[in-house]
């Protein structure tokens, strides 16, 4: 019985080109290899297949009925190598205009990096800028065309007709909001927290990020807004943990901001009901993203 791994691309392509040329001698040119080695291919392919697959007949040669089975595949297999073959190529051309992306700092260190590594480890020319920034500054970079991409919160809600306007983005990743605690807080007892009871302590709000989004929670979840304020701003997630281990106050985190923090003497709690916040990809209507961009995109979904 035949078996798939045991058929070469060079004795299809063989049988495709004595099929055509009518001759083992044109084959061979077409080829260009030596006719003893068209020969040997065609040998080695019948004997896989069980049987001849060209005979010489008055009209010429032609193929047998087994001939017919095995060249009807052989077709799709080279038209599917001629389709890699330039996919691939348009994949190398279009590498040499190297992905300039940016990136907010907790999906950076807290999902993407290794990510990123494996991606160019296997792509090495397909990236050639990554910058860090908060959500602000990577609008900005984008739209300068400073970079290709930003990968960062989603914020178009706040201004949906200009984000329709001027980006085109996809959702990559869900991130959970967390309470995070000292460990010795009366509220670390509970299994979850809500948005009115944190609001009752001095609340820790960091400014690198996802502020926004974390106003928007409290303020769609109090009944009397006002009762919302922050006490601390703080830049730094490891100075906003330190200060939350320290029973300064209590605080709102994305989880992907808490990996690879030291977290001694804080606690995390989910909140009731849960929250989340969007990671984005987007990138500029007039530039739709090349193919490395597209591989890229597929990766970080996958």
């Amino acid at each position: 019985m035949i078996r798939g791994a045991d058929i070469s691309i060079a004795q299809l392509r063989a049988l495709l080109a004595v099929t055509e040329a009518q001759s083992y001698t044109r084959a061979a040119a077409r080829l260009g290899v030596s006719q003893s080695g068209v020969s040997h291919s065609m040998q080695a392919l019948e004997k896989l297949a069980g049987g001849p697959l060209i005979i010489k007949s008055p009209e010429g040669l032609i193929p047998t009925a087994l001939g017919e089975l095995v060249l009807t595949s052989a077709r799709k297999v080279m038209g599917e190598l001629q389709v890699l073959s330039q996919q691939v190529g348009q994949f190398h051309n279009e590498a040499d205009e190297a992905l300039k992306i940016g990136v907010i700092p907790s999906a950076l260190s807290g999902w993407l990096s290794p990510l990123l590594a494996n991606f160019t480890s296997r792509y090495p020319e397909a990236i050639s800028l990554v910058l860090e920034g908060m959500e602000e500054e990577i609008k900005e970079w984008v739209e300068s065309g400073v970079i290709n991409m930003g990968i960062t919160t989603d914020v178009t809600q706040l201004n949906l007709t200009y984000w329709r306007e001027h980006f085109d983005w996809q959702l990559l990743k869900k991130d959970e909001i967390v309470a995070v605690l000292p460990a010795s807080h009366p509220l670390s007892k509970q299994t979850s927290e809500t948005v009115a009871e944190l609001a009752e302590h001095p609340l820790i709000m960091s400014s690198g990020g996802c502020e926004a989004l974390i106003q928007q929670i409290f303020a769609h979840s109090l009944e009397e807004v006002d009762t919302f304020q922050v006490d601390f701003w703080v830049r730094d997630t490891r100075t906003l943990l330190q200060m939350v281990a320290g029973d300064v106050g209590v605080s709102l985190v994305p989880m992907l901001a808490l990996n690879n923090k030291q977290t001694a003497g804080v606690v995390t709690r989910p909140l009731s009901p849960r929250r989340d916040r969007n990671l984005i990809a987007f990138w500029p209507k007039r530039q739709p993203l090349n193919q490395v961009g597209q591989q890229l995109l597929s990766e970080c979904k996958a």
